[in-house]
């Protein structure tokens, strides 16, 4: 049985809603200033081509930045939790998921933050035209300074 408030201490965000088949890049960063925790999921739809040759694929990657809309980076290992009990086992050049196969798709996909720069965003990159894929990247921002939360 719940008996703690979880909604005053986590405000979520939402970067990306859609039905996508090209890459999307987000042209600002969400900001996590005020919160010192934060935990970035990815929901994955059915691939419409998934299995197909060449391989059609997406990939996920966490970037970070000081600034809302510039300098973004590739987060590093050391800036993660990865959850491997949701396929995510490691880390390259910030790409925490690759959905390339049917039995990857219709997932999420969940990575925690623990890097010290201000400003994140998911790069959904398409290869191959794996066809339009509902996409939703979510952040919840937690343990915030001043709750409740949507005050923050």
């Amino acid at each position: 049985m719940a008996n703690r408030d979880l909604i005053s201490n986590v405000k979520t965000v939402k970067q990306l809603a859609g039905t996508y088949s090209t890459t999307q890049t987000p042209s600002t960063g969400v900001d996590t200033r005020g919160f010192d925790s934060v935990l970035v999921q990815c929901a994955i739809g059915t691939m419409t081509n998934v299995g197909g040759s060449p391989n059609e694929s997406w990939t996920f990657a966490l970037q970070h930045s000081d600034t809302s809309n510039s300098d973004f980076a590739n987060v590093s290992s050391d800036d993660v939790i990865l959850d491997n009990g949701n396929n995510a086992g490691s880390i390259s050049s910030g790409v925490f998921a690759t959905i390339d196969a049917a039995s990857e798709d219709d997932a999420v996909y969940t990575v925690g933050y623990i890097g010290s720069k201000r400003y994140l965003r998911v790069v959904a990159t398409a290869a191959n035209t794996p066809g339009n894929t509902a996409i939703a990247v979510l952040y919840a921002l937690g343990n915030p300074a001043l709750a409740p939360a949507s005050d923050a």
